[in-house]
């Protein structure tokens, strides 16, 4: 079953490979930890997309999330990404318990790949790594800002990460058909959490039966037939998504291609925390991993690892050029960009460029160490509302309700935090607050929090809206208002897009 054998470069066993950097992967997992949670990760308010997936595992059942795909309002995701968390969800976890599953399973894809990197370059020297090459891959892989920034989310991102890393390192396992085997297996799973697994294809099979020219038609077909199991409730989403609900499909394909590729860029270098003011300190990591990436192109090798990895820059990219501007959704490609750089350093210190590998590695690690440090409290943001300081918009409704209180927003966050307190108050999200007004019940206060949406440009919400508002506080006198979340390329970004955006996040209006 196995194919031919072919020049291997990786070393005989993983195993081997983990007795050997366990120190390193174990510092790598600590770094990133501990970088993670001082950053703000897992015990935090939930963000937009977040809260669906609340929404949908606290509601659903496991059978309905399997088999009633159109009844969750279209989701371009297969569903093996939710039946995950709804498993967590089962057993009693809170969201922070789950958050940090998520961030579990981000840092197991960090050292798979970290181990896959530190095998290659030990088998391309013919010798045990340096002590330099180990220490600049424990920090390329713990601060990866995409992981740090998304790393446990409870979304999709995170269990398509690491199938993703199961199927690179399973595939290039040395000297194992059967290994390579699962390799199919998870590949067809990382389908069914998503669909972008489809753009993972083709590259895959150019560097299978193009690049290491292998083919062995009993492995291929027990391969391809293992991932089409695998791939099982993926291939019912797509069916679905392309016969029934195609123009969901479109519209996260809407945005023109250059605007496109500079926000993917931004957002993929810039951890998804610097926005376009601060877009110049992602400039040179990006021009840094262009070098690394082209130096790893080997023609006389053409069935070298890094290859694939290669290869598989090829699916953002595409995305982006049809209008796709959702960098968040790449995080199962962040490692490979510390594969890239760790093989790139690596390389310049065996010619004795210490001088030059300094340099390169400070202009790599700036943009990191600056989206690190910005993801909660950066005045600059990528994501308007991933700074928005919530806690102190219910420190502000807290200290100043006066008895019942209305709450009526444009942002999801706090309905969804105040939607299981007492009965004093009431909170909703758009037009779902006129279910407090049942009855003509009256409030003794009201918050009207507003800001910019993904349903400002819709001129029938935005009106009905309004006059949601309008109906609530006739009669009522505005006490104060209080602005909430800075955003300073506010200015900056209205001029790009053409949208006016105020400098505060979100605006809220006290009326009684």
């Amino acid at each position: 079953m196995a194919p031919p054998d072919e020049t291997d470069y990786v070393s005989a066993s993983y195993l081997a490979g983990i007795r050997r950097y366990g120190p390193d992967l174990i510092s790598t997992l600590f770094l990133f930890f501990s970088v993670s949670l001082m950053a703000g990760r897992v015990w935090r308010f939930p963000f937009d997309d977040e809260i669906y997936t609340l929404r949908l595992i606290g509601r659903e059942s496991a059978l309905s999330l399997l088999t009633s795909f159109p009844r969750y309002g279209g989701d371009e995701h297969p569903p093996l990404g939710y039946l995950m968390f709804y498993g967590l969800h089962q057993l009693g976890l809170s969201d922070a318990e789950m958050r940090l599953c998520s961030l579990a399973m981000t840092a197991a894809t960090l050292v798979l790949f970290q181990l896959l990197v530190l095998t290659w370059i030990a088998q391309r020297n013919h010798k045990p790594d340096t002590l330099p090459t180990r220490v600049f891959a424990v920090l390329l892989f713990s601060l990866t800002p995409l992981a740090v920034d998304q790393g446990d989310a409870l979304r999709w991102y995170t269990p398509f990460a690491l199938a993703v890393a199961l199927f690179v390192m399973l595939y290039l396992a040395p000297r194992s058909g059967l290994t390579q085997l699962w390799s199919g297996a998870a590949l067809g799973l990382a389908a069914s959490i998503d669909l972008t697994a489809a753009l993972l294809v083709p590259p895959f099979m150019l560097y299978r039966y193009v690049l290491q020219r292998r083919f062995h038609w009993p492995f291929d077909l027990t391969y391809w037939l293992l991932a089409a199991g695998g791939a099982g409730l993926g291939l019912y989403s797509a069916f679905w998504l392309f016969t029934n609900h195609f123009a969901h499909v479109r519209g996260d394909f809407g945005e023109g291609i250059a605007r496109s590729i500079l926000t993917d860029a931004l957002g993929f270098f810039g951890g998804n925390a610097l926005g376009v003011g601060q877009a110049w300190i992602v400039v040179p990591a990006a021009l840094v991993f262009v070098l690394a990436a082209a130096c790893e192109i080997d023609r006389k090798e053409p069935a070298k690892p890094a290859h694939l990895l290669l290869l598989m820059f090829s699916a953002p990219a595409l995305m982006a050029l049809f209008g796709f501007d959702l960098p968040r959704s790449f995080l199962w490609l962040a490692p490979a960009v510390a594969v890239l750089l760790t093989m790139f350093f690596d390389r310049q210190i065996q010619q004795g460029y210490y001088g030059r590998v300094l340099l390169l590695v400070s202009l790599a690690l700036a943009a990191p160490y600056s989206a690190i440090a910005n993801i909660n409290f950066g005045t600059h943001p990528f994501k308007r509302n991933s700074v928005i300081p919530y806690q102190s918009i219910l420190d502000f409704i807290h200290s100043n309700a006066n008895g019942s209180a209305l709450i009526i927003s444009t942002d999801p966050v706090v309905p969804w935090v105040l939607r299981t307190n007492s009965g004093d108050e009431c909170a909703g999200y758009f037009m779902a607050a006129r279910a407090c007004l049942a009855g003509g019940r009256r409030y003794d206060s009201i918050f009207v929090i507003s800001g910019h949406s993904n349903r400002s440009e819709h001129a029938v919400t935005m009106a009905n809206f309004q006059s949601l508002v309008a109906e609530a506080t006739a009669g009522r006198t505005k006490v104060t208002s209080f602005g909430a979340g800075l955003d300073e390329d506010a200015a900056l970004k209205s001029r790009l897009s053409g949208v006016p955006l105020d400098r505060y996040i979100l605006t809220v209006d006290y009326y009684r």
